[in-house]
């Protein structure tokens, strides 16, 4: 190796250094400090896609989240049947959020999870179900119904009326959607897999 290609190879590990030390004293600064160039390099920092902002996190602080059915929806209230088969009821006013639509929009039976605190609803979100596995008995109108037969055997039935590309009998399948009587997921999302 050349003196100069020596020289070359340390300036450049050198700056690589200062740099990667740069990187490191800005994103190690804490949350009052300058993250502003860390956070748009990082859609999910502060302020980003998918993580609540400042203001969020402290209305968020000591809550807790409660997973269930709606057993009923009323005005300011909101009942749930928690999976170990126990009630809850939460307060519910203009500021209670439904991820994708409106409270009024809930029916019983669907499976949420809903942040609590002090016994008010903050956020609710519909649960999403997801499986993989095997279509067999389509039928129904426009093969609108079908069974999915996972990997572990269980059967699950499927509402096909949102898809609009139907899967056949045989097809392997990643399905995702919402649980609408219990039982039956009704499929907002339908993926091919390789068989």
């Amino acid at each position: 190796m050349s003196k100069k290609s020596a020289w070359a190879g340390a300036i450049v590990a050198a700056v690589g250094l200062t740099v990667g030390g740069i990187a490191v004293a800005t994103a190690a600064e804490g949350p009052d400090g300058p993250p502003a160039a860390f956070a748009e390099r990082h859609p999910g920092g502060p302020g980003g896609h998918g993580k609540p902002g400042r203001a969020d996190r402290e209305k968020l602080k000591d809550s807790t989240l409660v997973v269930g059915r709606v057993k009923s929806v009323e005005s300011g209230k909101l009942t749930i049947t928690k999976d170990d088969g126990s009630e809850v009821s939460l307060t519910t006013d203009g500021s209670t959020k439904l991820r994708g639509g409106d409270l009024a929009g809930l029916k019983a039976d669907q499976r949420v999870t809903v942040r609590v605190k002090d016994g008010k609803a903050l956020n609710v979100a519909l649960a999403k179900a997801q499986a993989r596995g095997t279509v067999k008995d389509v039928n129904g109108d426009n093969g609108d119904n079908a069974t999915l037969v996972q990997v572990d055997g269980l059967q699950t039935p499927l509402d096909l009326s949102a898809v609009s590309e139907k899967p056949k009998n045989g097809d392997l399948v990643a399905v995702t959607g919402t649980v609408s009587d219990g039982k039956t997921v009704k499929v907002e999302k339908l993926r091919q897999l390789p068989k």
